[in-house]
């Protein structure tokens, strides 16, 4: 459907290029002016474009494939194209499933562009490296742990450098990058390895960092999760989690980071789906079973505008989290949710529905004609919809936001994944892998003849380990390693039948774990019975470092900070190599070939507790070798 009402905006923002007064120079020639032209462009756009302009849908599925699974977007469908020019969309974000290559990445991003009508969209990614990225091609980086193990805050520059070139070359314009939310808390399910360190100026000195390295390559930078999503034990993507903190502690922890950034001049935030009753202990009744619950900083105006935009005096765009995960879906209606979040402060609204087929396009037509209804109805709303389309035009035109990339292919395919980023890469994997425990273990001296066992809960792991010993071993001379590998859960009770057979017949086991949050019985059983059978084991704490508290007996114990695996804020895997392969280039000794080897440099960023909250291994702790 085509929207009436728009000939005004279109002459308008025609006519400031007609005159010499491209979006560049609109955006320069004076602080005021941007919003003066923002607010001059809103006034003549009719409700529906001022909704277009707020709302950022997801692009990541359309129909589905021969299986009957959501088919991935990689090729601008039609129906798409047209759903963003007809609603006028203002942003979009993509995710794994989109970027493919760098040829089809920058193809799909000039399409969208192509589609939108007059104002250029927003486009954004999750590039947060580490756990979380999104470029199947791009440079991902070790993540933010690993990077303040490192204690190098020009690697974190470099890092967000990276990361802002190669998204720049591709055209996203905004990345939902850093996380600076504070991980006081191990059992913490959805931050972890994505958060800096538990440790404010840590946090404060990675984040301000790698925000410039990103703002320097002409990318959005956005801090996340406002108010702070790291003293939580329940994952936002499938629930409600608490905030347990008192306000004083909050205002002495969590809220520090975000301050910080805001004063070095963030572009945007993100809001999370979290309760935190000492700033808002308002109630609402739950749509799930009508139960009261806590109100959601997301849809909180004494948080979102009370203490982000007027206490804090932040100026920037305010994005919500994605409004499709369960801490919402579960709790509010998806038309309402949006308006709540909305009259709470946020800016723009991500992916309030899902339109990845012709029921999804209703469903948006659904959410439009909600919005206009409360646009007409509540002057407060019409208002407050008013200023956030102006809070993104004035963005758009500040930040000098352009549909038509300026970099050629050729330009972006010499830039994503070069040699020199990918070498990068492995530099901070290298200087971030942390030493934990070392009972004369490591350096493990190779002899002639070496058999070593690999074990983790995943095939995937165990091949890309197994890959990179036999990568050592090709250019090992006079001197043999030979691979065999086992692969079940370590948080099981029982251990395969085979494992005292497997282990008796191999010189080393290399057990690999990933996030133990209780006692990982099938990881102490295989600790125990290589103890008992007199072989040496090296534990390697794959993601997050806490799982050596879960532990007994552990002679050597690596923190590599990350690895292969799901990816719950995308459904999907990410492959994240660097971390594993300098994990194993720590764990061995060979004088004639020292240049192969790693030597342990990192620092934890964290406190790692007993399960009684006892500090066993403290913040700085760190082996060498």
């Amino acid at each position: 459907m085509k929207i009436p009402g728009v000939t005004a905006v279109a002459v308008f923002f025609s006519s400031l290029t007609m005159m010499g007064c491209d979006n560049a120079k609109v955006a320069s020639s004076s602080q005021q002016e941007p919003q003066t032209s923002a607010q001059q462009i809103v006034a003549k756009m009719s409700p529906r474009e001022k909704i277009g302009q707020v709302l950022m849908l997801d692009v990541r599925n359309w129909g589905k494939n021969a299986a009957g699974e959501p088919q991935g977007v990689t090729v601008l469908p039609t129906e798409l194209a047209k759903v963003i020019n007809d609603y006028r969309l203002g942003s979009v974000i993509l995710f794994r499933e989109n970027f493919i290559n760098t040829p089809q990445s920058y193809q799909l991003i000039q399409d969208l562009q192509q589609a939108s009508y007059q104002l250029p969209l927003l486009i954004s990614t999750d590039q947060e490296g580490g756990y979380v990225t999104r470029l199947r091609e791009g440079t991902e980086m070790p993540g933010n742990m690993a990077l303040a193990a490192t204690r190098d805050a020009n690697m974190a520059q470099q890092v967000g450098e990276v990361h802002g070139s190669e998204l720049n070359a591709l055209g996203v314009n905004i990345n939902f990058a850093p996380v600076v939310d504070i991980n006081t808390n191990q059992n913490n399910p959805v931050i972890g390895v994505r958060s800096f360190s538990s440790n404010i100026a840590l946090v404060n000195e990675m984040s301000g960092a790698y925000i410039k390295g990103l703002q320097q390559n002409s990318v959005l930078a956005t801090a996340k999760h406002f108010p702070g999503h790291g003293n939580v034990e329940t994952d936002s993507h499938f629930g409600l989690p608490l905030v347990p903190y008192t306000e004083s502690e909050w205002r002495q922890s969590d809220l520090l980071p975000f301050k910080y950034v805001i004063e070095q001049g963030i572009d945007a935030v993100i809001t999370a789906h979290i309760i935190v009753p000492a700033l808002d202990d308002t109630k609402v009744v739950s749509k799930k079973d009508g139960t009261e619950i806590g109100l959601p900083a997301t849809l909180s105006k004494k948080i979102i505008t009370g203490i982000l935009r007027d206490e804090l005096k932040f100026n920037g765009l305010i994005f919500t989290d994605a409004m499709d995960m369960g801490a919402i879906t579960e709790n509010f209606g998806a038309n309402e949710a949006v308006e709540m979040a909305l009259m709470a402060g946020s800016d723009v609204i991500v992916m309030p529905v899902h339109v990845w087929d012709q029921q999804g396009i209703e469903q948006l037509e659904d959410l439009y004609h909600y919005l206009e209804t409360q646009f007409y109805k509540d002057p407060a709303f019409a208002s407050r919809l008013q200023e956030a389309a102006a809070q993104v035009v004035q963005t758009k035109l500040a930040k000098k936001i352009v549909a038509h990339n300026p970099h050629t292919l050729e330009f972006a395919q010499s830039v994503v994944a070069s040699p020199a980023h990918k070498s990068y890469e492995q530099k901070v994997a290298e200087h971030a892998i942390t030493l934990i425990k070392n009972d004369n273990l490591l350096p493990y001296s190779l002899s002639a003849q070496n058999n070593l066992l690999v074990i983790s809960d995943e095939n995937t792991r165990n091949d890309i380990i197994r890959s990179e010993l036999q990568n050592i071993a090709s250019q090992l001379e006079n001197q043999e390693i030979t691979v065999s590998s086992l692969a079940y859960k370590l948080d099981q009770e029982t251990v395969p039948a085979n494992l005292e057979e497997s282990i008796k017949a191999n010189d080393l086991v290399i057990l690999v774990t990933y996030n133990l949050k209780t006692q990982g019985h099938a990881a102490q059983q295989t600790i125990d019975k290589a103890r008992e059978l007199g072989i040496p084991l090296v534990v390697i704490s794959s993601r997050n470092p806490y799982d050596i508290a879960y532990l007994d007996n552990v002679t050597a114990n690596l923190a590599i900070y990350g690895i292969t695996g799901f990816d719950v804020t995308n459904n999907n895997r990410n492959s994240l190599e660097a971390n594993i392969r300098a994990g194993i280039r720590t764990l061995f000794k060979n004088d004639a070939d020292i240049l192969l080897f790693n030597v342990p440099s990192g620092k934890l960023p964290v406190d790692i507790k007993s399960p009684e909250g006892e500090i066993i291994y403290p913040f700085g702790h760190g082996l060498t070798y």
